[in-house]
Protein backbone atom coordinates (compact mmCIF):
# COMPACT_ATOMS: atom_id res chain seq x y z
CA UNK A 1 0.00 0.00 0.00
CA UNK A 2 2.87 2.40 0.83
CA UNK A 3 4.54 1.85 -2.53
CA UNK A 4 1.27 2.47 -4.36
CA UNK A 5 0.67 5.72 -2.49
CA UNK A 6 4.27 6.80 -3.22
CA UNK A 7 3.73 6.10 -6.92
CA UNK A 8 0.44 8.01 -6.91
CA UNK A 9 2.02 10.97 -5.11
CA UNK A 10 4.97 10.95 -7.52
CA UNK A 11 2.77 10.85 -10.61
CA UNK A 12 0.44 13.55 -9.25
CA UNK A 13 3.31 15.87 -8.30
CA UNK A 14 4.91 15.28 -11.71
CA UNK A 15 1.70 16.13 -13.59
CA UNK A 16 1.04 19.19 -11.39
CA UNK A 17 4.67 20.24 -11.78
CA UNK A 18 4.54 19.87 -15.54
CA UNK A 19 1.38 21.96 -15.74
CA UNK A 20 2.88 24.56 -13.39
CA UNK A 21 6.01 24.69 -15.56
CA UNK A 22 4.11 25.01 -18.84
CA UNK A 23 1.18 27.23 -17.80
CA UNK A 24 2.29 28.77 -14.47
CA UNK A 25 -0.95 27.55 -12.93
CA UNK A 26 -2.51 24.28 -11.80
CA UNK A 27 -6.06 23.30 -12.73
CA UNK A 28 -8.70 22.90 -10.05
CA UNK A 29 -9.67 19.54 -11.56
CA UNK A 30 -6.13 18.24 -11.12
CA UNK A 31 -5.97 19.54 -7.55
CA UNK A 32 -9.37 18.05 -6.67
CA UNK A 33 -8.69 14.68 -8.30
CA UNK A 34 -5.30 14.42 -6.62
CA UNK A 35 -6.64 15.39 -3.22
CA UNK A 36 -9.49 12.87 -3.34
CA UNK A 37 -7.27 10.03 -4.55
CA UNK A 38 -4.26 10.74 -2.33
CA UNK A 39 -6.23 11.48 0.82
CA UNK A 40 -8.26 8.29 0.30
CA UNK A 41 -5.08 6.24 0.08
CA UNK A 42 -3.33 8.00 2.95
CA UNK A 43 -6.12 7.52 5.49
CA UNK A 44 -5.09 3.88 5.76
CA UNK A 45 -1.51 4.99 6.49
CA UNK A 46 -2.00 5.37 10.22
CA UNK A 47 -0.47 8.82 10.74
CA UNK A 48 -1.64 10.57 13.91
CA UNK A 49 -4.33 13.18 13.29
CA UNK A 50 -2.23 15.92 14.88
CA UNK A 51 0.61 15.23 12.44
CA UNK A 52 -1.82 15.44 9.51
CA UNK A 53 -3.32 18.70 10.81
CA UNK A 54 0.08 20.28 11.36
CA UNK A 55 1.12 19.11 7.90
CA UNK A 56 -1.92 20.84 6.41
CA UNK A 57 -1.11 23.95 8.47
CA UNK A 58 2.16 24.32 6.54
CA UNK A 59 0.17 24.63 3.34
CA UNK A 60 -2.26 27.04 4.98
CA UNK A 61 0.68 29.28 5.89
CA UNK A 62 1.66 29.31 2.20
CA UNK A 63 -1.91 30.22 1.24
CA UNK A 64 -1.88 33.14 3.68
CA UNK A 65 1.51 34.24 2.33
CA UNK A 66 0.10 34.01 -1.20
CA UNK A 67 -2.59 36.52 -0.24
CA UNK A 68 -0.22 38.80 1.70
CA UNK A 69 2.38 38.79 -1.08
CA UNK A 70 -0.26 39.36 -3.77
CA UNK A 71 0.37 36.15 -5.67
CA UNK A 72 4.16 35.99 -5.57
CA UNK A 73 3.55 32.55 -4.10
CA UNK A 74 0.86 30.83 -6.12
CA UNK A 75 -2.23 29.60 -4.29
CA UNK A 76 -1.83 26.27 -6.09
CA UNK A 77 1.48 25.79 -4.29
CA UNK A 78 -0.26 26.25 -0.95
CA UNK A 79 -3.06 23.85 -1.88
CA UNK A 80 -0.58 21.20 -2.99
CA UNK A 81 1.38 21.56 0.27
CA UNK A 82 -1.92 21.21 2.19
CA UNK A 83 -2.62 17.94 0.36
CA UNK A 84 0.91 16.61 0.82
CA UNK A 85 0.71 17.68 4.47
CA UNK A 86 -2.35 15.54 5.06
CA UNK A 87 -0.76 12.58 3.31
CA UNK A 88 2.80 12.85 4.64
CA UNK A 89 2.31 14.43 8.04
CA UNK A 90 4.09 17.38 9.60
CA UNK A 91 7.75 16.29 9.59
CA UNK A 92 7.81 14.77 6.11
CA UNK A 93 5.88 17.72 4.67
CA UNK A 94 8.26 20.16 6.32
CA UNK A 95 11.17 18.23 4.77
CA UNK A 96 9.41 18.25 1.39
CA UNK A 97 9.00 22.02 1.56
CA UNK A 98 12.53 22.62 2.85
CA UNK A 99 14.22 20.58 0.14
CA UNK A 100 11.91 21.97 -2.54
CA UNK A 101 12.82 25.51 -1.46
CA UNK A 102 16.51 24.61 -1.35
CA UNK A 103 16.51 23.15 -4.86
CA UNK A 104 14.55 26.11 -6.25
CA UNK A 105 16.89 28.57 -4.52
CA UNK A 106 19.94 26.85 -6.01
CA UNK A 107 18.44 26.95 -9.50
CA UNK A 108 17.36 30.58 -9.05
CA UNK A 109 20.84 31.56 -7.92
CA UNK A 110 22.35 29.75 -10.90
CA UNK A 111 19.99 31.52 -13.31
CA UNK A 112 20.82 34.89 -11.75
CA UNK A 113 24.57 34.29 -11.86
CA UNK A 114 24.39 33.13 -15.48
CA UNK A 115 22.20 36.14 -16.29
CA UNK A 116 19.48 33.86 -17.67
CA UNK A 117 16.89 35.43 -15.35
CA UNK A 118 16.40 38.64 -13.43
CA UNK A 119 15.14 39.39 -9.96
CA UNK A 120 11.58 39.99 -11.21
CA UNK A 121 11.31 36.69 -13.10
CA UNK A 122 9.27 33.90 -11.58
CA UNK A 123 9.80 30.16 -11.62
CA UNK A 124 7.22 27.46 -10.95
CA UNK A 125 7.59 25.81 -7.56
CA UNK A 126 5.75 22.49 -7.88
CA UNK A 127 8.46 20.88 -10.06
CA UNK A 128 10.84 21.38 -7.12
CA UNK A 129 8.35 19.75 -4.77
CA UNK A 130 8.31 16.80 -7.17
CA UNK A 131 12.12 16.57 -7.15
CA UNK A 132 12.13 16.92 -3.37
CA UNK A 133 9.58 14.13 -3.04
CA UNK A 134 11.56 11.82 -5.31
CA UNK A 135 14.67 12.54 -3.26
CA UNK A 136 12.80 11.67 -0.08
CA UNK A 137 11.41 8.44 -1.53
CA UNK A 138 14.69 7.20 -2.97
CA UNK A 139 17.38 8.59 -0.68
CA UNK A 140 15.93 9.37 2.74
Amino acid sequence: MKVLSEILMSVWLFVCGWQDFKEKKISIVLLAAGSILLISFSIAGGLPAISRLLGVAIGLVLLVLSKLLKGQIGPGDGIIVCITGFCLGFHDNLNLLFYGLTISALLSLSLLLLRKAGGKDSIPFVPFLFLSYLGGVFWL
